[in-house]
C-alpha cells in the first residue's frame, strides 16, 4: 500500500487537529503537515489555568485547543510547522520518526539532536516539541519546528510551570527555545516542508500529495464530528473542581498535578494534570479517586488498581507516601 502525504490548506486548530484525528483513523502510513495560527494546543492531561495566561489570550484572540497526547503546552503561529508522522506500531517508532526530522533539518545545513525525552534540540536549545499517541495497531507522532515564530508571544500566553524552572533560577520560557531562522537565516516554512516531504519519500512510496482545505473538510460529516469536538468547552475546558487539596511533582516522565475537593474526610471532586509523554489514562485515574476516603493506603490503593505504566505506578506510589 502507498503511503500518503497530506497539507492542510487552513490554520484553524481544531480543524487541523480533527483532521488529524480522522487520519489516524484510517490506518494508513501518512506524514501530515499543518500550520496553526495564535493557538495555544495543551496536552490531554493538561489543566489550562495552570499552563496558560487565560485572560490574556481571551484579550489578543488567541485560540486554545486541547490534543490527544500527552506532553506540554505549545504556541503556534504562521512562524512556527507542525508535522504528523502516522505508521504502524512497532518498536522502532520513535527512533525512526526522529531520523526522519533530523535529515530533513540536515538537508538545511542543521544538525539537531534527539534530548531522549520529547525535544529535539540545536546547541542546546529547543527547536522542536514532540509529543505521542498510540492504540494497539497505531503510532502517532506529532511535532513542532520552531521556523520564526514570535518569541515575545510564546513567552506572554504560556505559564510556565516553577517545577520545570526550579533549576534554571528566574530564566524564562524564551531563553530555553530558538527559531531556525536564527540558526539559518534563510531558512522559512516553505523549505522545512519541502524537506520533510524529501526525506518521507526516500523511504515511502507516495503516489502524489493531496491538499485539504476548509471546505473539503466540511463535506465530510464524519470528520466535522471530530472538528466540532475539538471546539467544544467541555473538551477544551471540562470541569476544574474548586480544589482544597493541591500538590505537585516532578518526575523523569513529566509533571502531575493533583486536585481534590475534600468533604467530610472523602474524596467530592478530582483533578489530575500531567504533561507526561506515556500513554496514561490520568482521567480514569482521577475518576478513581472520587468517593475513596482520603488516606495514603487509600490514594496508593487507587494507583495500583488504575495506573498502568509501572514506571509513573512507583513514582506516584512513593510520592503518595511522602505528603
Amino acid at each position: 500500500m502507498k503511503s500518503r502525504i497530506i497539507i492542510s490548506e487552513t490554520f484553524d486548530p481544531a480543524y487541523n487537529l480533527g483532521l488529524e484525528e480522522y487520519l489516524i483513523e484510517t490506518g494508513e502510513d501518512i506524514l501530515y503537515l499543518w500550520q496553526n495560527d495564535n493557538t495555544i494546543v495543551i496536552g490531554r492531561n493538561q489543566n489550562p489555568y495552570r499552563e496558560c495566561n487565560i485572560n490574556k489570550m481571551k484579550e489578543d484572540g488567541i485560540k486554545l485547543v486541547r490534543r490527544r497526547s500527552g506532553g506540554g503546552a505549545v504556541f503556534h503561529d504562521m512562524g512556527n510547522l507542525n508535522f504528523t508522522i502516522i505508521s504502524k506500531k512497532h518498536e522502532k517508532n520513535i527512533e525512526d520518526n526522529f531520523q526522519l526530522v533530523n535529515e530533513a533539518l540536515s538537508y538545511e545545513n542543521i544538525e539537531s539532536v534527539f534530548n531522549g525525552r520529547n525535544d529535539l534540540h540545536v546547541d542546546n536549545k529547543k527547536i522542536s516539541g514532540n509529543a505521542f499517541y498510540e492504540d494497539e495497531k497505531i503510532f502517532c507522532h506529532h511535532g513542532t519546528l520552531l521556523i520564526d515564530v514570535d518569541m515575545d508571544k510564546l513567552s506572554s500566553y504560556l505559564t510556565a510551570s516553577k517545577l520545570k524552572l526550579k533549576s534554571k533560577g528566574i530564566e524564562s520560557v524564551k531563553s530555553r527555545v530558538i527559531n531556525l531562522k536564527e540558526i539559518n537565516s534563510d531558512i522559512s516554512v516553505e523549505k522545512i516542508k519541502a524537506a520533510l516531504i524529501k526525506a518521507y519519500e526516500k523511504d515511502h512510496e507516495v503516489s502524489e500529495i493531496e491538499y485539504f482545505t476548509k471546505e473539503t473538510m466540511e463535506e465530510n460529516p464524519d470528520l466535522m464530528k471530530k472538528i466540532e469536538r475539538y471546539n467544544s468547552w467541555e473538551w477544551i475546558y471540562g470541569e476544574s473542581p474548586k480544589s482544597n487539596v493541591y500538590f505537585d511533582r516532578k518526575f523523569r516522565w513529566g509533571i502531575i498535578e493533583f486536585e481534590f475537593y475534600i468533604s467530610s474526610g472523602k474524596i467530592k471532586e478530582s483533578k489530575i494534570s500531567s504533561d507526561s509523554i506515556i500513554n496514561e489514562d490520568f482521567q480514569a485515574l482521577s475518576q478513581a479517586f472520587i468517593g475513596r476516603d482520603f488516606k495514603k493506603e487509600e490514594g496508593i490503593k487507587v494507583i495500583e488498581e488504575n495506573v498502568e505504566s509501572e514506571e509513573i505506578r512507583r513514582d506516584l506510589i512513593e510520592a503518595i507516601k511522602n505528603i
